[in-house]
C-alpha cells in the first residue's frame, strides 16, 4: 500500500492493519468475509501493479508472511555500525509492543523449527537471553567486521609467536629467530599501512576487510620463507670461505638471492593480474599480496644481512 500510493498521499496508517474476525465484525456485524482471503486477494491485487518478482520474492506462498528488506548506501564501517545498532535498539525498545509478536527476527542457533526465542517470548528475558539478530548483508558484514577487528592484532601475533618458536628450535639460536620476526614486523606495519590508507580514502575494499585478513599471515610467511633461505645459504658459505663474510654473502646473493629474485618476479606476476578484477575480495589480495612480495625481497636481501653482519649470530659466525 505504501509502495504504490501517489507520490504525496499518504495512506491511513489503520488500513494496514491485518484483517481478523473481530476487527471485521466490530466495524460491520454482518461481514462474513475470510479474513486470510482478503489478504491473499489484496496481496495478489499488489503484486499485478508492481513488475515480476518485486512481490513474489518476498512473500510466503499463502501470502500471510513476507520478508522485511531494507537497503543501507553505504560501505563506511562506522556508519554500517551505527546502522545495526540503531535497529537492533529499536527492536530491543519496541520488543513488547503486540506488533512484535508476529515478527521473528532471522534463525538462532537450535533447532529450525524452534523460533519461540525470535518472536512473541522476546520479552522473556533470562540468562539465556540473545539480542534479536539483523541479518542480510548488512548483519553479516557487520559482524565479520566484528571478527577482523578482533583478529587484526591478535592473529598475526600468534603467527610471529609460532614462527619465533620453529625458527628458534630449527637453527637453536634465539637471535636468529629474532631476526627473522624483526623482518616479518617490518612487512606486517607495512600490510597495516596500506589498510590505514584506503581507510583515509574511503575505499573499503582494501581497509583490512575481514577477506583480508587472511592475507596477512601470507605475506609474513612468504617474509620468512626468504629469510629462511638466505640464512641457511649464508652459513654454508660462511664455512665455505673460511669466514669471509665479503665473500660469502656476494656467493649468497648471487645464487639463493637471485632465486628469491626470480621467485618473487614470478608470484608478482600472478598476483598482479588480479588487481584489474572488480571484485573487491581478489582485488585486496592482489594489492596487499603484491605489496608485501616487494617488501619481502628488500629485507631479505638487504636488510637481514645488515641485521646478521651487526649481531653476528653464532648459527652463522660460529663460536668467538
Amino acid at each position: 500500500m505504501l509502495l504504490t500510493a501517489d507520490p504525496g498521499e499518504r495512506p491511513d496508517i489503520k488500513d494496514l492493519r491485518v484483517p481478523t474476525r473481530e476487527y471485521l465484525t466490530a466495524i460491520d456485524p454482518d461481514d462474513d468475509r475470510i479474513p486470510n482471503a482478503i489478504v491473499q486477494m489484496y496481496n495478489g491485487l499488489l503484486e499485478a501493479m508492481t513488475s515480476a518478482g518485486d512481490m513474489d520474492s518476498f512473500v510466503s506462498k499463502d501470502w500471510n508472511e513476507g520478508v522485511i528488506l531494507g537497503f543501507v548506501n553505504t560501505m563506511h564501517p562506522v556508519e554500517t555500525h551505527q546502522v545495526t545498532m540503531d535497529i537492533q535498539q529499536y527492536i530491543e525498545d519496541h520488543k513488547n509492543d503486540p506488533g512484535f509478536s508476529k515478527v521473528n527476527f532471522g534463525l538462532r542457533s537450535g533447532p529450525v523449527e524452534d523460533l519461540s526465542g525470535d518472536s512473541n517470548a522476546l520479552s522473556m528475558e533470562g540468562p539465556d537471553y540473545v539480542r534479536p539478530a539483523v541479518g542480510g548483508f548488512l548483519g553479516a558484514t557487520e559482524a565479520t567486521r566484528e571478527v577482523a577487528v578482533d583478529n587484526w592484532l591478535l592473529s598475526p601475533l600468534q603467527t610471529a609467536l609460532a614462527i619465533f618458536l620453529i625458527a628458534a628450535l630449527m637453527f637453536r639460536s634465539v637471535m636468529v629467530a629474532g631476526i627473522l620476526i624483526f623482518t616479518l614486523f617490518i612487512t606486517l606495519f607495512a600490510q597495516y599501512g596500506l589498510g590505514g590508507y584506503f581507510t583515509s580514502v574511503g575505499n573499503w575494499s582494501g581497509n583490512l576487510a575481514f577477506h583480508l585478513l587472511v592475507t596477512l599471515s601470507i605475506a609474513m610467511g612468504l617474509g620468512v620463507d626468504y629469510g629462511i633461505y638466505m640464512l641457511s645459504r649464508l652459513r654454508e658459505e660462511m664455512q665455505a670461505t673460511g669466514q669471509n663474510w665479503n665473500q660469502a654473502l656476494r656467493n649468497t646473493l648471487d645464487t639463493t638471492g637471485s632465486a628469491v629474485l626470480i621467485s618473487v618476479v614470478v608470484l608478482l606476476g600472478s598476483f598482479i593480474p588480479l588487481v584489474g578484477t572488480d571484485l573487491a575480495n581478489t582485488w585486496g589480495l592482489g594489492i596487499y599480496i603484491g605489496e608485501a612480495l616487494i617488501i619481502d625481497v628488500f629485507t631479505a636481501l638487504m636488510i637481514l644481512p645488515m641485521l646478521v653482519y651487526w649481531l653476528k649470530p653464532k648459527y652463522i659466525f660460529g663460536a668467538k
